[in-house]
């Protein structure tokens, strides 16, 4: 029995951690240029199921985390910390109402934290854009690290009572809450 990965096996696991996104990884390690997205997207949820793949893909998660957390000091708590900071901002923050006008607070009295949560700054022929981090993009990033999605994927093959489900909704918000976010 052959435990080891074949080479375009091992690009995709390694293309999925560094992109994040299964279907992406499919397509730089396999040729994918004549297949329908939606056929990307079912082969790569297959390869990335398999039990040696998804084996690789845990190992290097756990090596990625031990490098973060040695090299940069970055720890799973960190990181959800970061993630809830730009998951509460508000515009509110940076901007104010002053005589029917609308303006930019002073920048020198942001926290560390709200200067954080700013995507971008432009200056438009309407006046100065200011661009927070989406809040879409980071509630999946936490739901994606707390774990949120993989115990879904592997119910999507079974099909739940009704019971079921509001016993699974319960087990969510009980994680939310004991995550501390």
């Amino acid at each position: 029995m052959k435990d080891t990965l074949t080479l375009k096996q091992e690009a995709f696991c390694q293309a999925f951690i560094r992109l994040g996104d299964k279907s992406a990884a499919y397509r730089e390690a396999y040729n994918a240029s004549r297949m329908k997205p939606e056929t990307i997207h079912e082969m790569s949820s297959k390869l990335s199921s398999s039990h040696k793949v998804a084996t690789r893909i845990k190992e290097l998660r756990i090596k990625l985390a031990a490098i973060a957390e040695k090299k940069f000091n970055i720890t799973a708590e960190e990181m959800l910390r970061h993630l809830n900071v730009l998951r509460n901002s508000r515009i509110d923050e940076y901007v104010e109402f002053k005589k029917g006008k609308l303006s930019l607070k002073d920048f020198n009295k942001l926290t560390p934290e709200q200067l954080m949560c700013i995507e971008s700054i432009k200056e438009t022929r309407f006046g100065i854009e200011i661009k927070l981090h989406g809040k879409d993009w980071t509630i999946e990033k936490i739901n994606k690290h707390i774990g949120f999605y993989e115990k879904d994927n592997e119910q999507k093959a079974q099909t739940l009572s009704p019971e079921q489900k509001i016993e699974r909704l319960k087990e969510l918000k009980e994680k939310l809450l004991n995550s501390g976010i």
